[in-house]
C-alpha cells in the first residue's frame, strides 16, 4: 500500500493550464442547467483546495483539484432534467442514470483536451468509496485518484450542511463532521478525514452556515 497522502493518478505537469480558457464555459452551462450548484461548487472547490494544500501537493495538482471540484458536477449536463430536479425518491432507474454523472463529466472533460485529465480522472472519482462500494469503477482504498477522495469528503459536507429553501432540518457542521468520522474507513479515506476536520477546526473549511454573511 502507498502511503497516506500519495500521489496516484494526479499526472505532474499536466494540470488544465493549456485548456483553462474552456473551463469558466462549462462552468457557467453547469451553473445555467442547475442553478443551485454554483455556490455548492466553490465550497466544495475551496475545501478540496485547503486539504490539497496541507498534503502538500504541488502547485498544478491543487489546482487540478480546484477544477475538479468545481466541475464534479459537470456530468449532470447529461441527466435528464425531470430525474435531476424530482422532488420525490429516485426510482432504481433513475438512480442508474444519476450514477452516471461522473463518467459523463470525465468524459466531457477529455473531449476538450486530452490535457485536463487530471481534472477528469477527479471528476470520475469523485463516488468511489473508500470500501470499495462506489462508483462507477467500484476502485477501493488508494486505487482511488487522491484528487477524486479529497473531492468526496469536501462534497459530502457541504451536501450535508448545505441551506436549501425546501429541506428540513439542515445537518449542523458539527453532526456533518461527526457522520464524516463515523464513515471515515468505509466511505472516506481516513487520514483525509483527519485533516479535512482538522482544517474545519481551525477555520479555514467552513460550512455555508458558518461563513460570514
Amino acid at each position: 500500500m502507498l502511503p497516506h497522502g500519495d500521489k496516484r493518478g494526479v499526472k505532474r505537469g499536466s494540470g488544465a493550464s493549456s485548456s483553462q480558457s474552456s473551463l469558466p464555459a462549462l462552468q457557467g452551462a453547469v451553473a445555467i442547467y442547475d442553478p443551485g450548484t454554483g455556490e455548492h461548487s466553490a465550497r466544495v472547490a475551496h475545501a478540496a483546495s485547503a486539504v490539497g494544500r496541507r498534503l502538500g501537493l504541488p502547485d498544478p495538482d491543487i489546482e487540478a483539484a480546484w477544477w475538479g471540484a468545481t466541475l464534479h458536477d459537470l456530468g449532470k449536463l447529461g441527466i435528464p432534467v425531470d430525474v435531476l430536479h424530482k422532488d420525490s425518491a429516485l426510482d432504481e432507474a433513475e438512480w442508474d442514470q444519476m450514477r452516471r454523472h461522473p463518467v459523463i463529466g470525465a468524459d466531457l472533460l477529455l473531449a476538450v483536451s486530452p490535457s485536463l485529465s487530471p481534472v477528469a480522472e477527479a471528476v470520475r472519482a469523485h463516488h468511489e468509496r473508500w470500501d470499495g462500494g462506489g462508483y462507477p469503477d467500484g476502485l477501493a482504498g488508494e486505487a482511488i485518484p487522491i484528487l477524486g477522495r479529497i473531492i468526496a469528503i469536501a462534497d459530502a459536507f457541504d451536501a450535508m450542511t448545505r441551506i436549501r429553501p425546501y429541506r428540513v432540518g439542515v445537518v449542523s457542521p458539527a453532526d456533518a463532521i461527526s457522520e464524516l468520522r463515523r464513515q471515515s474507513g468505509s466511505q472516506f479515506d481516513p487520514h483525509l478525514v483527519g485533516l479535512f476536520i482538522d482544517l474545519h477546526d481551525t477555520g479555514l473549511i467552513v460550512a455555508e452556515s458558518e461563513s460570514p454573511t
